[in-house]
């Protein structure tokens, strides 16, 4: 077999990060999508995949699907100039503040998450979500 351009990729190079140069390396030689809407639409691709895996409740395939849907959502991320660790990261630190407050609202009441309804629950992360943004 010929050299791959995928052979000068460090080996162990984590996940996110491997993602990203494989695909930009694919760009260089023109194995790239003409836009971000063309990958938007295989977002929906993937999450319609995830979706029928999830309903076939076949463990092997929602693997599949959810490798599939993060390796696209990580080139949207590159082809945008983003760093996909660094969104994620962003992601993580944003979910951790609300939840954060949401135990504070609830302390506040003299209660905590546990034992609250899943609707309870929903209903105070939108409440805090509001307030988050109207900040």
């Amino acid at each position: 077999m010929n050299d791959s351009i995928l052979d000068t990729l460090p080996a162990g190079l984590p996940p996110l990060e491997r993602a990203r140069r494989m695909q930009a390396e694919a760009a260089r030689v023109g194995f790239d999508w003409p836009d971000a809407m063309s990958m938007l639409e295989k977002v929906r691709e993937e999450m319609d995949e995830l979706a029928d895996a999830c309903g076939r409740r076949d463990a092997d395939a929602l693997a599949e699907e959810i490798g599939d849907l993060f390796f696209v959502l990580v080139n949207l991320a590159r082809f945008e100039g983003l760093g996909a660790g660094a969104c994620l990261g962003e992601a993580c630190d944003k979910f951790e503040r609300r939840f954060r407050a949401m135990e504070q609202a609830l302390g506040d009441e003299g209660k905590t998450m546990r034992g609250q309804t899943p609707e309870a629950l929903d209903a105070l992360w939108k409440t805090v979500k509001r307030a988050e943004r109207r900040r």
